[in-house]
Formats: C-alpha cells, structure tokens, sequence
C-alpha cells in the first residue's frame, strides 16, 4: 500500500518531492532550499523526519544541475549543490510522495495525469505559499492543529490535507501565475530571476508553516 493512502495517519517520515523539466535547475534549488530552511522553520523538521527529493518530467538520469543553477544556488547558501544528479519522474516517485511541488502548472499537470490520485496533493510552489499563507492567516480557512505528539510528519500530513480542501478558497487573482519561469538556455539574468522567485516562495511557505506550527 502506498505511504500517503491516509494522509492523517501517523508517520515517522514526511517524504516532499520537487518536480520541474529537467531537474538541472528549478526543482534541486527547491530541494535543497526546503532541506536547508524547512528544520529552522518548524522545530523537529531534520533530517529524521523529513525526506526532500526532486525530479524532472524530461529529465536526463545522471546529468549535473546547470552551472548557472549551480551558482545560484550556492549564493543562496547551498553548500552540496555540486552533489546532485538529475532524474526523471517515474510514477512510483509520485505513488511515495506526500506532497508533490511543481515549479509550474505543466508539472502540476503531468504529476496527475501520471498518477491521478495524488491530485489532493500536488501543488505548484507559487500555490502552496499562497494557500499555506492563507491557512496562517486563517484568512476564511479552517484551523490547522499545531505541531504536536505525531511530530513534523503527522502536522505536515495535516496541512497538506488543509490546502488540498482550502486551494479553491484562494481569490480569483491568487490563483494567476503561479508558475516559475524556466532559466534554461538563457541569460545569467535570468537564471538570478528564476532562483530568486523559488528562494522568495520558499522563504514564505517555510515562515507560514512556522507559525502554524507554534500556534496555541
């Protein structure tokens, strides 16, 4: 059976996956973003209890991120970005995900047409910051329970449940771009851009699972 089938159920690990084209760019920097900030966010979020992992729907197996990505991804503060190989999405990375990030909506697309069942969770990283900033704000969103006894994994099952009812709560202006442009082949501009976005919406989603983490 697969680990989300309940996504309330009691769980030692929570398993993330970044999804963009070619995991060269976009979705390692997301990885390793969300590896890197997500623990100092909310207490409890190591490495023990959260597994971060990134995919790319034409991805190349085996092939480095982009020197361009690369480059800023260690301005943002990734040390071990020189580690990571690309791979391409295969269903069963999905089947294993408790929460699947796309860098656009094509990725969002792709995740479900490959595994139609995970649609409750799959979201871009655009999205998710807005509608996990919602839920903190408890802007016409329902309350989510704060970290407790089941740990980061069972909070985090809970809030991925909570975006998944509350996405179509979100303004009709909040659900327009929400996709992170693409850098590849182009110029050192843009791959800055590009990194910049994904740092932003990863600053935002982290501090937004903060502080429904310590809510009372």
């Amino acid at each position: 059976m697969a680990r989300h089938a309940d996504p309330l159920e009691q769980r030692d690990v929570f398993c993330i996956l970044a999804v963009c084209t070619g995991n060269l760019c976009r979705s390692p920097q997301l990885e390793q973003l969300l590896r890197a900030r997500l623990p100092l966010a909310v207490r409890g979020a190591d490495a023990s209890a959260v597994e971060i992992a990134s995919a790319g729907t034409m991805a190349r197996d085996g092939a480095p991120m982009e020197p361009l990505a690369l480059a800023e991804a260690e301005r943002l503060g990734i040390a071990d970005s020189a580690a990571h190989r690309a791979r391409r999405l295969l269903p069963e990375h999905i089947e294993l995900a408790d929460l699947v990030i796309g860098l656009t909506h094509e990725h969002r697309s792709a995740v479900v047409r490959a595994v139609p069942r995970a649609n409750h969770r799959v979201f871009t990283l655009i999205e998710l910051t807005r509608v996990v900033e919602m839920l903190a704000e408890r802007t016409g969103a329902e309350r989510v329970e704060p970290l407790g006894d089941d740990g980061v994994a069972g909070f985090l099952g809970r809030v991925v449940a909570a975006a998944g009812r509350a996405r179509g709560l979100l303004p009709l202006a909040a659900t327009r771009h929400i996709d992170i442009d693409d850098p590849y082949g182009r110029s050192p501009a843009a791959y800055r851009r590009s990194a910049d976005a994904v740092a932003e919406h990863v600053d935002r989603l982290t501090a937004a699972l903060g502080a429904l983490a310590r809510r009372a």
